[in-house]
């Protein structure tokens, strides 16, 4: 909500938000503990998509959730992705679910439906959750485009979650294998993860030009700056399994050799 949604809270509802840690840790039990009394809702995010989808343990959940219930603080979750934890976790969505007064799931991210997305929770914050989407401009003339789409994608994916996940660690330790790159996390715990080059994007954004160019095989669409060179996201699902292996290693082969170049 600070970064994909510009501050939307400060600006639309004048709420103040605290943020418990960045992009370089998890949120922890102690950071929830030292809360003062004037919060009034937690929301936790799963996976944490600015650290490559990393997770809490589930017992770090478990524990936020009890504290948050006996200090009267409401616990959202901003589950996106929450499909794509569940192989991590070994626990079904209203396990996890359960731990929290409310949950956003979205239909396009993982599921691959055309937009939109569900709110879950008591029916009377579901309610007054459908009045403030009115009056803040959300509402469609129609969903049902969106709804047959979900619906339809949800069926296809929804017990594929383990093995998008699985590709996504296989490959990880391919990017691992190059010089000047490692990915975050280095074993991906979702289909999600990062890739990081120690060399901004303006050296390295024509390999990965050059490769696709050369292979058809394209690992970025785009490059971001960051603090140690550049990066991008990977999410892995049904396209991964269409790619030849051939093809894939010599994209990788192709990419390895032009990185060596920089030494």
């Amino acid at each position: 909500m600070e970064i994909r949604e510009e501050g939307g809270l400060k600006y639309l509802h004048r709420i103040e938000s605290i943020l418990l840690a960045d992009d370089s840790r998890l949120i922890t039990l102690d950071d929830v503990r030292q809360l003062d009394g004037q919060v009034a809702a937690l929301l936790l995010e799963l996976p944490q998509r600015e650290m490559g989808g990393l997770l809490p343990d589930f017992e770090t959940l478990e524990g936020i959730s009890a504290w948050c219930s006996d200090h009267d603080i409401r616990l959202h979750l901003d589950g996106a992705r929450l499909y794509e934890c569940l192989p991590h976790y070994h626990k079904t969505a209203s396990e996890i679910a359960d731990l929290f007064d409310s949950v956003y799931i979205s239909f396009y991210k993982g599921i691959g439906g055309v937009a939109g997305a569900i709110l879950a929770g008591p029916a009377d914050f579901v309610h007054e959750a459908k009045v403030w989407k009115r009056r803040q401009g959300g509402d469609l003339i129609s969903l049902y485009p969106y709804i047959v789409a979900a619906d339809y994608y949800f069926e296809r994916r929804i017990r594929k979650m383990a093995q998008y996940a699985g590709w996504a660690r296989e490959l990880a330790s391919y990017f691992n294998q190059l010089p000047h790159i490692h990915t975050r996390p280095g074993v991906p715990v979702t289909n999600m993860f990062h890739v990081h080059v120690d060399r901004p994007p303006a050296i390295v954004a024509p390999f990965f030009q050059a490769v696709t160019e050369e292979t058809g095989i394209g690992f970025a669409a785009s490059l971001m700056p960051a603090a140690s060179g550049s990066y991008f996201e990977v999410s892995l699902g049904d396209a991964f399994e269409r790619v030849p292996q051939d093809r894939l290693e010599k994209a990788f082969g192709y990419l390895g050799e032009m990185l060596q170049t920089l030494n």
